[in-house]
């Protein structure tokens, strides 16, 4: 008889499981090929591959996903702030990428007419806002959630927690979508520069599809609300963007 190491429950010889605790008994001593087999093993079984079957099914039936947490489910998925984490982990992966390996693809583009300085302040904006840019997403999701509550006031469907939940999981679907394409596109930077402005249109049309079904929104009553939220949203970005170039711009002496 020996002891399991998990739960101190005895245990017999014969036995590869603790009767207590369900744990397994590890007798030999680690091989890398015990833990190559472990690896694959818990990546492809259905509880400890959340995240990949959160994902596919934020593509296949995002509804399903996130509706199925606010009613309660928390077995078949991953919980939205695991998934957020997930999200911002990529994103600085990303943004790392971008200021470590390519800052010249931070320079505004060649279409632009733009002197020394001006192009010296976007170039500091920018950098500013990769370099902040997890903690800038951490705090735009509750002006997300709030925005959207707002445009659904008079529906009581959805209360605040939940639209939160909504953004979580949305939000950070796109952003992980969009960091893997991002980094697969630094090998390109005409690649790289479509893989940004595609992010936009792709927040729209999938938030449109999430809150349509949600809600049961006509086309023209969504056309409204989405115009709206978008309107909020574009006076957060505009407002943002001004005080930092102010404050950019005065630290360069141009103004």
């Amino acid at each position: 008889m020996t002891n399991c190491k998990n739960c101190e429950f005895a245990i017999s010889e014969e036995q590869n499981y603790c009767s207590n605790c369900g744990a397994r008994i590890i007798r030999n001593k680690l091989s890398i090929s015990y833990l190559l087999g472990e690896f694959f093993e818990s990546f492809w079984s259905i509880d400890s591959n959340k995240p990949v079957l959160t994902f596919i099914d934020l593509f296949r039936r995002p509804i399903d996903v996130i509706q199925g947490y606010i009613d309660g489910l928390r077995k078949k998925y991953i919980n939205p702030y695991g998934y957020f984490t997930i999200a911002l982990t990529l994103t600085g992966l990303y943004t790392f990428i971008n200021l470590k390996y390519f800052p010249e693809y931070l320079e505004t583009g060649g279409s632009f007419e733009v002197n020394d300085g001006e192009r010296d302040i976007t170039r500091e904006v920018t950098t500013a806002i990769m370099e902040h840019m997890n903690l800038i997403t951490f705090l735009f999701i509750p002006v997300l959630t709030l925005y959207s509550r707002l445009v659904f006031l008079k529906n009581k469907k959805y209360n605040l927690a939940e639209h939160l939940i909504i953004h979580l999981y949305a939000y950070s679907h796109i952003s992980i979508v969009f960091a893997i394409l991002i980094i697969i596109s630094f090998s390109n930077r005409s690649l790289f520069a479509v893989m940004n402005y595609a992010s936009i249109p792709f927040y729209i049309i999938y938030y449109s599809i999430i809150f349509k079904k949600m809600y049961q929104l006509t086309f023209w009553k969504l056309l409204q609300k989405s115009l709206l939220f978008l309107l909020l949203v574009l006076l957060i970005f505009v407002v943002v963007s001004l005080v930092l170039g102010f404050y950019m711009a005065k630290l360069k002496g141009v103004i």
